[in-house]
């Protein structure tokens, strides 16, 4: 199968007719860029809907309703039936196909409400005619199964950043869905349902000869057989009951877990806002406090403004200091007079009136002595001038550094605080669901696992008992029908029967062990092809048993299942794909099956994404990838190109709620 041509037409966010056409042949890769909600997965789930009818995708929160029309086409046309319609063209076997498929919905009362789904397969002839040849929705789902089965179509289209092929290749709760899968896609299934026609008729048969025997144990012993076959049928149809729970049950933990893991992440967002905010709330204090400083440091230092004036009065007052060297204080000469005692010789003033005149005398000349306090002032104040106009500008600088800084602080912490607000307040509703899904969901969904496997493990101790019952009914039925010669005729034919079907599950197993064999070489070939040369011998050996639970065999035959990382998980999943690919492809010259890839490089590391840029178109027939903006740098721009394998670009375009636009688009763009 090679996909040509997707058409939308109001469908999920694509309002508008959109159009993709899908690389092939020597450019065979077609890249879908947008960011986050603007329809990469929408294009993703047309394609599964188209293909098999299904509205949900793997991903899907079990119990979410899952809408696909337009919801924008709704409003406009409340209470009337909106038709959702897509159109896929591909080819198959050399033959062009045309598939669309239909949706109506509408909605009344606020309420979204499906009304109908269709669907039809055209084949285009070689003159370029259109002619339809199939016109019931489930038919054409039969024939799509028939091109890709529906157990593997998660193999081929499918979202990487989800992928758990290989923990599902190494669990016994996943390996029958996969084997069935896989023995669908390498036509074991086939031969397997001969087994069952040829055993059918078989049992048939020998019920017509026990009738014909006459004998009542024989009679006996086929009743019996036919009610243990039964109830051997019902234990089986009850596992696969389940085991489709078990399945079920583990998907919607794996969305849980990721709820819950992309919760952490959230939780940790928010313990990064509070721890911002006080980040932020320190750093605006120490902004208030800075400028208080620098207030502060400016204040005092005022008197710089009379810093000119200084140098020509300094002279002067020099000079009045030499004047008033000889002055004595004031508050001497008034003491002296106070105690009658001259404070400076110790004379007394009554014996020595002439001193006491001179003391007067300084007293009444002493207006010219009060400058010295002046002077005093004035010097000092020079000095603090001097003093500040040293200090001030490494203090000033000190303060500015310090306010840029605590400014940087704050708003790198707003700059945090506002990015991741946005995820925070976007999915409140969802964190205060989730602690219920953790606490009570979980548990309740690991119980359903639990209960079903022991189901499961009691029906097969079941299963080995019954058929343990038949087998020895069915000899010594053998025994009581040999003893009647008559009846040698429909006893040959029983035999040739019995031989046939005992040749044919030679067969099949055969068939079987040969595809596991190769298909386990082909694994090994296709990592050692996608990975990077320094894990090149990374895997020795490659073991897939009969339930098709993978090994993956390091040095010392130590399984690496459980040690590798996400990156070489991924790549083994992918070479799992390749080869699965190659396999049911043999036969032709080239892998018959697409590659659709969402969210591809989503746990790989830049050197292993440049490898398999590099190697996929060569081992895929198309690879159709639905990158994110982050998927989408420079380098990997470089890495496609350097590949020559680019057929087609488009980048996805949100003119509004609702309206999608598809653009093609080139590199240069």
């Amino acid at each position: 199968m090679k996909l040509q041509n997707l058409k939308l037409e109001n469908f999920r966010q694509f309002y508008n007719p959109q159009e993709i056409d899908f690389a092939a042949n020597d450019k065979n890769v077609t890249l879908i860029i947008g960011v986050n909600g603007t329809g990469k997965t929408g294009i993703f789930r047309a394609i599964i809907f188209a293909l098999y009818g299904e509205q949900r995708l793997q991903q899907d929160t079990t119990g979410e309703k899952v809408h696909l029309v337009n919801f924008q086409k709704l409003r406009e046309n409340s209470e009337n039936p909106v038709i959702a319609t897509v159109t896929l063209q591909f080819e198959y076997d050399n033959k062009q196909y045309i598939l669309v498929r239909k949706i109506a919905e509408s909605e009344q009362n606020g309420e979204i409400q499906e009304i109908s789904q269709d669907a039809s397969l055209s084949l285009i002839s070689d003159d370029g005619e259109t002619n339809e040849v199939i016109h019931d929705a489930n038919s054409v789902t039969d024939f799509i199964s028939q091109i890709l089965p529906a157990r593997v179509r998660n193999f081929f289209f499918f979202d990487a950043e989800r992928l758990q092929l290989l923990t599902d290749l190494s669990s016994n709760s996943s390996s029958t869905n996969i084997k069935q899968g896989v023995q669908d896609i390498l036509q074991v299934s086939n031969l397997q349902r001969s087994l069952n026609i040829l055993k059918r008729l078989h049992d048939t048969e020998m019920r017509s000869i026990s009738a014909a025997s006459g004998d009542p144990e024989i009679e006996r012993l086929s009743q019996q057989i036919d009610k243990d076959q039964s109830r051997v049928n019902e234990i089986q149809k009850e596992n696969t009951y389940y085991q489709q729970k078990v399945q079920a049950a583990q998907a919607e933990i794996q969305n849980v877990e990721k709820q819950l893991a992309d919760n952490k992440q959230l939780q940790q967002d928010k313990k990064d806002v509070d721890a911002q905010k006080k980040i932020k709330e320190t750093a605006d204090n120490a902004v208030v406090t800075t400028l208080k400083n620098m207030i502060g440091d400016i204040e005092p230092c005022s008197s710089i403004l009379a810093r000119d004036m200084f140098p020509q009065i300094m002279p002067q007052i020099k000079d009045m200091r030499e004047d008033q060297r000889d002055l004595f204080s004031k508050q001497v000469l008034t003491q002296s007079l106070q105690n009658g005692v001259c404070m400076l010789c110790g004379n007394d003033l009554g014996n020595h009136p002439e001193a006491e005149r001179h003391i007067n005398k300084l007293l009444e000349n002493y207006q010219s002595s009060e400058l010295s306090g002046i002077l005093d002032l004035v010097e000092r104040a020079n000095e603090r001038i001097n003093e500040d106009l040293r200090i001030l500008p490494d203090k000033m600088n000190n303060n500015y550094q310090s306010l840029v800084k605590s400014t940087e602080e704050a708003e790198k912490a707003q700059a945090i605080i506002d990015r991741k607000s946005v995820s925070l307040d976007a999915n409140m509703d969802m964190e205060r669901n989730l602690e219920e899904k953790e606490h009570t969901t979980l548990p309740e969904l690991r119980a359903t696992v639990n209960d079903n496997k022991a189901k499961i493990i009691s029906n097969e101790d079941k299963l080995e008992q019954l058929s343990g019952q038949i087998n020895e009914n069915q000899k010594n039925r053998e025994v009581k029908l040999n003893e009647q010669s008559e009846l040698a005729i429909q006893r040959s034919v029983a035999d040739k029967t019995i031989s046939i079907l005992k040749e044919l599950q030679t067969i099949v197993s055969e068939y079987d062990d040969e595809a596991r064999s190769e298909l386990s070489q082909q694994v090994k070939y296709m990592f050692n092809q996608l990975i990077t040369e320094q894990d090149q011998n990374l895997i020795k050996e490659v073991n897939i048993s009969k339930n098709y639970e993978m090994e993956i065999l390091g040095e010392n035959g130590i399984n690496l299942l459980n040690d590798i990382s996400m990156g070489q998980s991924q790549v083994l999943s992918l070479a799992f794909i390749f080869a699965l690919a190659k396999l049911a492809s043999k036969g032709r010259d080239e892998i018959d099956f697409p590659l659709f890839v969402d969210t591809p490089f989503a746990r790989l590391d830049s050197q292993i994404r440049d490898h398999i840029v590099q190697k996929t178109p060569g081992l895929s027939s198309q690879w159709v990838l639905l990158l994110t903006d982050t998927e989408f740098t420079s380098r990997e721009k470089t890495s496609f190109i350097k590949s020559n394998g680019v057929g087609y670009v488009y980048k996805l375009q949100k003119d509004s709620d609702g309206q999608t636009s598809i653009l093609k688009s080139t590199f240069e763009d």
